[in-house]
């Protein structure tokens, strides 16, 4: 544990460092965290974002969870037009009222018109055996890259902990590959290398980030039972599924 939070404070002041490089970038997220009550990402999360959108230039960006992240996507889809790129935009979805109004009340109006800002509930979903925690009003786009970053994962119904399913919803529809971060999100790291295959899904514990994709609907298992963990079986060592091998006495 100490040597992880050592990597991820270098993770950190690594990212910090380099969005000090643009100026205007680093004051107006700054601006922002100030008036915020935020403190979802990092300065690290932030940076990858920002390189990310200026390295590949995503026209169609879904973010799952609203905040300081928003800016920054949006100031990156910005950069790439003034450098002579087709337009982007971020679809950013949140369910709590008071976040969605913040960020309309602190995005700078330089920035709005690269945004899709979008209060919608939370809603359960099911794939194979896995239940999840969704937004009910995901527009249907042609996403190149997602950040999931919410909703909240407790399920309305029974409070039960379950995980971010939105990627899972847009991968059905989508016709093109989509790449995707997950921040800090173990559980859906774990249920997504479920869906899509450990090849596919990564989670760096060093900076707290899922990275999965590209990923396409030809990835995505429609199909998980207990064939899935069957080859996991060992009789020594770690195993997917706890077993006994003595005889019950009943």
């Amino acid at each position: 544990k100490p040597l992880f939070s050592f990597t991820k404070s270098r993770y950190n002041n690594h990212g910090l460092t380099n969005l000090k490089k643009n100026q205007f970038l680093y004051q107006t997220l700054t601006n922002y965290l100030r008036l915020s009550k935020s403190t979802g990402c990092n300065y690290y999360d932030y940076w990858f974002l920002y390189n990310y959108v200026r390295s590949n230039k995503p026209k169609e960006i879904l973010e799952c969870g609203t905040g300081a992240s928003t800016l920054v996507l949006a100031h990156a889809l910005m950069e790439n037009i003034r450098d002579g790129y087709p337009a982007g935009r971020v679809t950013s979805m949140e369910d709590v009222e008071f976040w969605y109004q913040q960020a309309q009340k602190l995005i700078p109006d330089e920035l709005k018109s690269y945004i899709d800002l979008i209060c919608s509930p939370k809603v359960e979903y099911c794939h194979s055996i896995f239940r999840g925690i969704g937004y009910q009003e995901v527009p249907d786009r042609e996403y190149q890259f997602a950040f999931i970053d919410g909703p909240e994962t407790t399920a309305p119904s029974d409070k039960a902990a379950t995980f971010d399913y939105d990627l899972i919803n847009v991968v059905k529809r989508a016709k093109r590959p989509i790449f995707a971060v997950v921040d800090k999100r173990v559980t859906t790291c774990y249920v997504f290398q479920k869906v899509f295959g450990s090849s596919k899904v990564k989670f760096n514990p060093r900076c707290d980030l899922g990275f999965v994709g590209p990923v396409t609907k030809s990835d995505l298992k429609s199909k998980i039972g207990t064939g899935s963990f069957s080859h996991r079986f060992r009789l020594v060592g770690n195993t997917h599924l706890d077993f006994v091998l003595k005889r019950s006495s009943n």
